[in-house]
């Protein structure tokens, strides 16, 4: 099978895995089965992000490579003949009726779909919604995450342009077991594997993970906008690009509890040993800048890091659209720097 099939394949598995913010443990626990063969140690900590580590040949420095497990998701507040709720991270209400929803029930999961008042009766963008199970009401409890159902589409007869909610960030979980595969034996350096939780509501799991491990080096890999899904074109890479780096990402100021005022800065050095290896390997690589950003990655002064990023459209849930082989580009990189924290 060529590679660019298997981790296609990978992305398609792993979206249709639930994952919402704080309740991460099925991702979790099929990374783990992934990367367990290709690692020399591997756990789960108490809050949920799963850590693997290979062990260098020297062991005098570390790099971490990251992405988050959640998924943009919403959370049950009443149930009474209809399930009513709210959403949690960014997401759009006006992309939302008619559109099919699981609900994570602590006896079982719920298929739903949301609904809103008909334009027969009622006209305008803030009707209210509510989730319609049919009649499994007594499955359904306030707190109850809710997740997209959304089946994944492939938009192209060779399987590259897959269309599915969660492709932020299955996508990057992919790159950690292609890297992981792709790694020498024995890489110099210990390299760490890094499924973080609750990354939509503010990157807490990151915040817990690496205040806790104090790697050198961080990778955070992680989705961002297509140029033809935002009206700003020069904001974005289009979506054919390969690999880009956010070299400034900066939330402006009153951006919210979930996202407050920060400027993050990628490390110049990272920057240019991982265009230099795109370049050598002739993989499509860019730099840009986020402005008004959600980006949460950059959290520790001390770490150097930077943020590699693959282009998806539209920017908002309930689905967004990948090229599945522009992952693979992404785990080359790292795979082809084994000394990468010289």
């Amino acid at each position: 099978m060529k590679e660019s099939a298997m981790i296609g394949d990978l992305i398609y598995e792993l979206v249709q895995i639930p994952g919402p913010t704080g309740h991460e443990s099925r991702v979790a626990n099929r990374l783990k089965e992934l990367l367990e063969e290709h690692v020399d140690e591997i756990r789960i900590d108490k809050m949920g992000n799963l850590i693997a580590r290979k062990k260098g040949t020297e062991g005098k420095h570390s790099l971490a490579v990251v992405a988050h497990l959640d998924q943009v998701t919403m959370a049950v507040l009443k149930v009474d003949e209809f399930v009513w709720f709210d959403k949690l991270g960014w997401i759009d209400f006006r992309t939302l009726p008619g559109i099919p929803v699981l609900i994570l029930g602590e006896e079982r999961d719920v298929p739903g779909v949301v609904c809103s008042t008909s334009a027969h009766f009622e006209a305008g963008s803030d009707k209210p919604l509510w989730i319609d199970v049919g009649e499994r009401q007594k499955y359904v409890s306030p707190g109850d995450p809710i997740v997209f159902a959304t089946p994944p589409q492939w938009l192209d007869d060779k399987k590259t342009l897959l269309a599915s909610p969660s492709i932020d960030d299955r996508a990057g979980c992919s790159v950690l077991v292609e890297l992981a595969r792709r790694l020498p034996e024995k890489p110099r350096h210990d390299v760490y594997f890094i499924g973080t939780v609750q990354e939509e509501i503010g990157g807490y799991g990151m915040r817990h993970v690496l205040r806790k491990l104090q790697p050198d080096w961080v990778i955070a890999t992680d989705t961002g906008f297509a140029e033809d899904a935002v009206p700003d074109a020069k904001k974005a890479f289009p979506l054919r690009e390969g690999l880009g780096v956010i070299r400034l990402s900066f939330t402006q100021p009153g951006g919210g509890v979930l996202y407050p005022a920060t400027v993050n800065f990628a490390s110049p050095r990272l920057q240019k040993l991982l265009g230099d290896a795109a370049k050598r390997l002739g993989i499509p690589f860019g730099v840009f800048t986020a402005t008004n950003s959600s980006c949460v990655f950059f959290l520790l002064s001390h770490i150097i890091s930077s943020q590699a990023a693959r282009r998806r459209r539209p920017p908002r849930p309930p689905t967004s659209t990948i090229r599945t082989h522009r992952p693979r580009y992404t785990a080359h990189v790292p795979a082809s720097r084994p000394g990468l924290a010289d």
